[in-house]
């Protein structure tokens, strides 16, 4: 194209500038084709807080946390319907996830503030004593663990058997949880032109466009974990069994998601959350090791529901009325 010269006394029109795709924007393949990419990215869609008539403005019921209490709830169920079935005591069944599901809560808020944000903590450590502001999964499993050992410590009990039934239903408690996740969009993973990529993904000042989301994945994870669970529960196994397995499926998933965060605190190269997988894959699997070598297949009297009471059979005369 042969240009023209400006007309005297008038300055020549500035140059385009052709925008600069931010880091880790991956040019061609799918992100060139707009109608392709319309078809297959997820819609960018966000929920917010319900606002109650009559209270104030800033109280709403969060789908974040009425997801999460969800699972939490349906997860108990699920928990407390397999002991039932094997004949589990009801009492200390509940009793035991009283004290893993409080204080792996509290816990997973802890875990969150000291590893992520400690200058926080060094600043507001009254913050530790707010546990709704923020949850660490892997905080939670931690802390869930301890709870599980402080009611040994008061129960005098073995953990074995009540864990492997609270691992057990934990998949369908985590599928809704993570979904609470994935409707307010608060995982945010870096631009891609992967196929589930949720487009445009908008956070807090990131460049908007097709990102990971890695509450969507865990959705999908929790998803397939139940399903191969209950197959699995088809046939006896030892306990500690889903205990185990649990930590050795979701420790290598979520040690590689991490790589797609755009955003986390690393040390030496690793989120907090990938050297808790590290250690949660060596514990799982001497766990299964130990399953294996010395399995676990009989309830102690302690842990045994008493035997139903035999009904009276009922009077001829009452069968005829």
């Amino acid at each position: 194209m042969v240009g023209t010269a400006p007309p005297d006394g008038q300055k020549a029109a500035p140059r385009a500038q052709v925008p600069v795709p931010p880091r880790g924007w991956r040019q061609g393949g799918l992100i060139r084709c707009r109608p392709v990419n319309s078809l297959l990215f997820i819609p960018w869609f966000k929920l917010e807080g319900w606002h109650i008539p009559g209270l104030p403005q800033s109280f709403a019921i969060q789908p974040f946390g009425l997801l999460v209490a969800i699972g939490v709830m349906l997860g108990i169920r699920v928990t407390e319907r397999r002991a039932q079935r094997l004949g589990l005591r009801p009492e200390v069944i509940t009793d035991f996830i009283g004290y893993v599901v409080i204080i792996g809560f509290i816990g997973s808020h802890v875990f969150d503030r000291v590893t992520y944000y400690p200058e926080l903590v060094l600043k507001e450590p009254w913050d530790l004593l707010m546990p709704w502001r923020s949850l660490s999964s892997f905080g939670g499993f931690l802390f869930a663990v301890v709870g599980a050992f402080v009611w040994k410590a008061r129960r005098k009990l073995d953990v074995t058997i009540p864990l492997d039934q609270v691992a057990f239903g934990m998949p369908v408690g985590w599928v809704f949880g993570r979904t609470g996740c994935f409707v307010v969009h608060d995982h945010p993973g870096k631009l891609t032109d992967f196929f589930l990529a949720v487009n445009p993904y908008q956070y807090h000042g990131l460049p908007v466009g097709p990102r990971h989301d890695l509450g969507f994945y865990e959705v999908l994870w929790s998803a397939a974990v139940i399903v191969i669970f209950f197959a699995l529960d088809r046939k006896s196994r030892p306990f500690g069994f889903y205990t185990a397995l649990i930590g050795l499926l979701y420790s290598p998933f979520r040690f590689g998601l991490d790589f797609l965060r755009e955003v986390d605190a690393t040390y030496f190269g690793l989120t907090p959350a990938q050297y808790a997988c590290i250690l949660s894959m060596a514990w799982c699997g001497y766990l299964m090791w130990r399953c294996h070598a010395r399995p676990i297949t009989t309830v102690p009297n302690a842990l045994l529901a008493d035997p139903p009471t035999p009904s009276k059979a009922p009077s001829r005369k009452a069968a005829h009325t």
